[in-house]
């Protein structure tokens, strides 16, 4: 009998240890920066790059679906700034502004018409697919939904473990002083 209860206790704290194991998914992307470190809008470059980081994390701690499932979510768009990610293959697997791009080959969007001529022929995604490790920031008009102009638009695309993660914001247009 005293064998039974000190297995029985020993299996109770089992249980419990391995339950308050458990990781708790981010609520926020920004959650997995230290909020000291956490860049703003009012430097959009930097934002950008901490959004992507952002996504890079979880997908270190959650994997490609935990990240996808997060990205492909309208909830979290933030603004003109939103995650989208393709496989090692280049084939979209999150981009929540246009879920018709899941399955799709990043590197078959094209620039926009009156972008075409200052660019060598190949498409607007081939250019972003050449992100490496390192990183690669890339300008070209995209039509902008708040404006409803084709404005330029600047993005960072980053390679980690063969997937892409990007994300972009709008040039604020300066407008010449009179």
């Amino acid at each position: 009998m005293k064998n039974f209860l000190i297995m029985l206790l020993m299996l109770g704290f089992a249980a419990i240890s391995i339950t308050g194991c458990e990781k708790k998914m981010v609520d926020s992307m920004m959650d997995v920066a230290k909020p000291s470190e956490t860049p703003t809008k009012d430097n959009p470059e930097a934002y950008t790059v901490a959004l992507v980081q952002a996504a890079i994390d979880l997908y270190k701690t959650g994997g490609v679906d935990a990240v996808a499932a997060y990205h492909n979510d309208p909830a979290n768009i933030d603004g003109q700034w939103y995650v989208f990610i393709t496989d090692k293959d280049d084939i979209f697997v999150a981009h929540a502004p246009r879920p018709d791009l899941i399955g799709t080959d990043l590197k078959d969007v094209k620039w926009i018409a009156e972008d075409v001529e200052r660019h060598d022929g190949s498409t607007l995604g081939a250019k972003i697919a050449q992100a490496t490790e390192a990183g690669l920031w890339i300008e070209y008009l995209w039509p902008n939904p708040e404006s409803g102009a084709n404005e330029q638009k600047r993005t960072w695309a980053i390679r980690y473990d063969g997937y892409l993660f990007g994300s972009g914001y709008y040039v604020p247009i300066v407008k010449d002083s009179e």
